[in-house]
């Protein structure tokens, strides 16, 4: 998203603050943000249809980053990133004033950077990149994981481990020869694991040639008695752009166990199996227009039919069966910093799911979700 530098007065006055420090002649901080909000209708087989306005297009933030070079080649920065919600006036994250990000980092372009505090993980970044309808709320990749309980899934206003990790060490490297990694371990410190105060380690490696993009990411959560239980999720995806359009797959896997109740923390005996994910998109972008399609396959382990996957708390805690999802979008940019957008989402369970495109409006089991949503999206 664009970024502009604070001007009068709001700059004068942090180039104030920092000149008290010492730092006013090589420091720098920028406003940047985005906004979205959409009116949809929205459907679930054995319940009501209703109308929303709400934020769904890409997640809204609004953040303070700052950089101050300490010569060599070396520099430090923050990041402080909250998350706006347009139809209520509230925020994401459970109400927490920075709960997008709150981070310090120290780099250099030769030895790569050192992030400290809540963090986006590479698995957010990654569920974003490979959804080829845009990271809409009718995209299958987010909804299909969420239902599987994958940690990988880019949660948008929900707190929770999918997106980002507090107190947590973040180590990205730089890019050589196409290739870069990034490895992040948290202390699971505070809170619940559905509180994103989970303990992880997630190790992300990328590789980019021209039009070819490939992406891996392993996610590694460990057992803490009473917070979270035992869970490895893995995600490979590669993206070719052709002059003409942009063609994009997926594959994800989960092996962990399920649970008897929303947010418990004791697994079912015998229930640990491996879930996969298989997702394939085209995006197509003709001038300011761009039309979008992607369909997903949740393929579930036996034991893991019919119950609860562990580590999803309330709202989008789910009951999951094999499920396919596909989604249709088209944007239309006024500016490079304004789209308006359409899209419309399905997403079908087997007979003894109930996962949908939204956590509160649950289809009975085996029935289908369904999302026909319209909006306006404008960075800064």
């Amino acid at each position: 998203m664009p970024r502009r530098s604070l001007g009068r007065p709001a700059g004068v006055v942090l180039a104030t603050l920092a000149a008290a420090g010492g730092a006013a002649a090589q420091s720098s901080v920028t406003l940047y943000g985005a906004l979205d909000a959409y009116v949809a209708v929205q459907s679930a087989s054995g319940a009501d249809s209703r109308k929303v306005l709400n934020s769904g297009f890409n997640p809204n933030a609004l953040g303070f980053t700052g950089n101050e070079d300490l010569g060599g080649g070396l520099s430090a920065g923050f990041t402080l990133e909250t998350q706006p919600v347009l139809d209520t006036g509230g925020t994401g994250q459970a109400g927490k004033m920075w709960g997008r990000q709150s981070l310090v980092y120290l780099g250099s372009g030769s030895y790569g950077r050192l992030s400290l505090g809540r963090i986006h993980t590479a698995g957010r970044t990654f569920g974003i990149k490979y959804s080829a309808t845009g990271w809409l709320t009718t995209d299958p990749l987010g909804n299909l994981l969420i239902a599987a309980g994958s940690a990988m899934a880019p949660v948008m206003n929900l707190d929770g481990a999918g997106s980002r990790t507090s107190n947590a060490v973040l180590y990205s490297s730089p890019r050589l020869s196409g290739f870069s990694f990034s490895l992040m371990q948290s202390a699971g410190e505070g809170g619940s694991f559905a509180a994103g105060s989970a303990k992880l380690t997630q190790f992300g490696a990328g590789y980019t040639s021209g039009p070819l993009t490939a992406d891996l990411v392993i996610n590694r959560i460990p057992e803490v008695p009473g917070s979270q239980i035992e869970q490895t999720d893995l995600a490979l995806g590669a993206q070719y752009s052709f002059t003409a359009l942009k063609l994009v797959g997926a594959f994800f896997s989960r092996k962990g166990s399920s649970i008897a109740a929303p947010g418990a923390t004791t697994p079912i005996p015998g229930s640990e199996g491996t879930d996969r994910v298989l997702i394939l998109g085209v995006s197509v972008p003709m001038g300011v227009h761009t039309f979008g399609a992607s369909v997903g396959r949740l393929t579930l382990a036996d034991v893991h039919r019919g119950r609860r996957p562990a580590n999803v708390a309330a709202p989008i805690s789910t009951v999951p069966d094999d499920s396919t999802a596909w989604s249709l979008a088209y944007t239309y940019a006024f500016s490079k910093r304004t789209q308006a957008f359409v899209a419309y989402g399905a997403l079908n369970n087997g007979e003894l799911g109930s996962a949908s495109l939204v956590g509160d409006l649950r289809p009975s089991a085996g029935g289908t979700s369904r999302l026909l949503a319209s909006g306006l999206r404008h960075s800064f």
